[in-house]
């Protein structure tokens, strides 16, 4: 049997038909017969449902980021996002952000969507 990625009280995001939602977790069981984690989780809409652990991720999906939000670059300290662009050239998306803390706090700079290694739930 496998370790389960998640426990009680950890906000993932949930890869929902209708698109990325945050969720909080809030039980889980591992089922024998397919060999997978299940977990009980807690929607937007306060419903509750169980799903398998393929579609839940935690950190690594910087889907929806937005102005406002915080993040973390692999051994940095948090980031807020000030603007989020399309850059077509490169295909791919961009963030201006905000060094939040440390040495460089206060500082602008610009990060590629694929650098972002954690999103941080205030």
């Amino acid at each position: 049997m496998n370790d389960n990625k998640f426990k009680i009280g950890d906000e993932v995001i949930y890869n929902t038909p209708v698109g990325m939602k945050k969720v909080d977790i809030f039980g889980y069981i591992y089922h024998e017969k397919e060999h997978t984690w299940l977990y009980a989780i807690k929607l937007p809409t306060n419903k509750h449902v169980i799903v398998r652990e393929n579609t839940l991720q935690k950190g690594k999906n910087i889907f929806g980021l937005g102005k406002g939000d915080v993040c973390k670059q692999a051994g940095n300290n948090r980031l807020k996002i000030l603007c989020r662009a399309n850059d077509e050239y490169a295909n791919e998306i961009i963030y201006f952000v905000k060094n939040l803390e440390g040495e460089f706090k206060g500082l602008t700079g610009v990060i590629p969507a694929k650098a972002i290694e954690e999103i941080i739930y205030e």
